[in-house]
């Protein structure tokens, strides 16, 4: 009886420590997601059109160095009447549901190198956006932009 329970407490302790970083890992996610948006929202109103690709990465994207790749959005790129148009998101606030949809970026439009347009009203709105919950506590917004 006592190898048995010590067999248990082992698997308890190790299954303890499992969620605990798990749970840990949850919360410095959730910390860096918040701090990025604030960075962001600190950094964001240095930002104008007409500016420079390489101006406004240099002041957004250190903004977002700290987020994991799965609260990130990827950049979009594509030729449009022989200009060079690329989209760079920025993670400008987040949602309490958990999942990570369009509407929680800001898009930065470029054309040629320049930016010509801020916001999703230039590419035709988010293609997801979150999910309203009753108990949803955590909405970041940037006080430049409607959403």
């Amino acid at each position: 009886m006592p190898k048995q329970l010590s067999h248990m407490t082992r698997s308890l302790i190790r299954l303890m420590t499992i969620l605990s970083v798990t749970v840990l890992t949850a919360c410095a996610s959730n910390q860096s997601i918040t701090a990025a948006i604030s960075a962001y929202q600190q950094q964001a109103e240095k930002v104008s059109l007409g500016q420079s690709k390489a101006q406004v990465l240099a002041l957004l994207e250190p903004t977002q160095m700290h987020l994991r790749s799965q609260s990130m959005k990827a950049a979009e790129t594509y030729i449009d009447n022989d200009r060079l148009k690329e989209i760079v998101f920025f993670r400008s606030r987040s949602f309490a549901d958990g999942i990570v949809t369009d509407d929680e970026f800001t898009p930065y439009v470029f054309e040629d190198g320049v930016l010509v347009a801020i916001g999703w009203t230039a590419i035709g709105g988010p293609k997801t956006q979150a999910q309203s919950r009753n108990n949803d506590s955590t909405l970041h917004l940037h006080s430049r932009f409607i959403y």
